[in-house]
């Protein structure tokens, strides 16, 4: 039971800002979902100072920037559960719980019919351009992080990295966050800050969702990372009139 209040059922997957649960909140009777956001581990905490701390924090601006967007097709953020000042522990995350899986494990299935293609490609565009105009870039777009409700509709989650423009960074110098076969080239070089980065990952997801290959992805994350930055991307044949927004 976290808080009082929310009881953890079952997890439902786990990445690098950790683990995220189905529970029960007993106040309200309803499901929700419940982001964890686990502590280093101590090997990786004592290389890396701060770790701990900078995970903290990203998970409260993580909060924040879902809270301030409000959108359709962002998860809707319900609670913050924090540890009290200099108290041990880990802040949760009440979120919306998405019943429809992700587009990552409709993908496993092959190719994605071209009209849904079409209907996700617009409502995480429609996410975006919200994040956008409120200063915030998701930089982690990708099919893990688009969640489908059961009307088929697409849900934007895990901003866990994401840049409020007026915040500072928390991104270790010469640290590259986020996932390499969606990274977009000025990123790999260096350049930050900028919302084209985010929407040349939605083109990509749509690529990988319409073709039902990725044309970037190597054996190695360093190999792919070489690849976006150096490889032509092959026309896409699978994509019907979406091709030409592809390119």
């Amino acid at each position: 039971m976290i808080d009082g209040r929310f009881e953890l059922v079952a997890p439902l997957g786990s990445g690098g800002m950790g683990t995220v649960w189905r529970a029960r909140d007993v106040a309200l009777h309803r499901e929700v979902a419940l982001k964890e956001v686990r502590p280093p581990d101590p090997a990786t905490a004592a290389a890396q100072p701060g770790l701990a701390d900078q995970l903290r924090e990203r998970a409260v601006r993580e909060a924040r920037a879902l809270a301030r967007l409000a959108h359709p097709h962002v998860v809707t953020i319900h609670h913050i559960v924090e540890p009290p000042e200099g108290a041990d522990g880990h802040p949760w995350i009440v979120m919306e719980l998405v019943r429809g899986g992700s587009l990552h494990d409709k993908l496993a299935a092959g190719p994605v019919p071209l009209a849904d293609v079409l209907r996700t490609g617009l409502d995480v565009l429609s996410a975006l351009r919200a994040a956008h105009a409120e200063g915030i870039l998701h930089r982690d777009v990708k099919p893990a992080n688009v969640l489908l409700r059961p009307d088929g509709s697409a849900v934007l989650t895990d901003f866990g990295i994401a840049a409020l423009q007026e915040s500072t960074g928390l991104t270790a110098t010469g640290v590259l966050i986020g996932s390499p076969e969606y990274i977009a080239p000025e990123r790999v070089r260096g350049e930050e800050g900028l919302a084209a980065s985010d929407l040349w990952s939605l083109g990509m997801m749509l690529y990988v969702a319409a073709e039902g290959v990725h044309p970037l992805r190597r054996a190695t994350s360093l190999a792919t990372v070489v690849a976006v930055l150096d490889d032509p991307i092959p026309t896409p044949v699978r994509s019907g009139p979406l091709g030409s927004v592809l390119e």
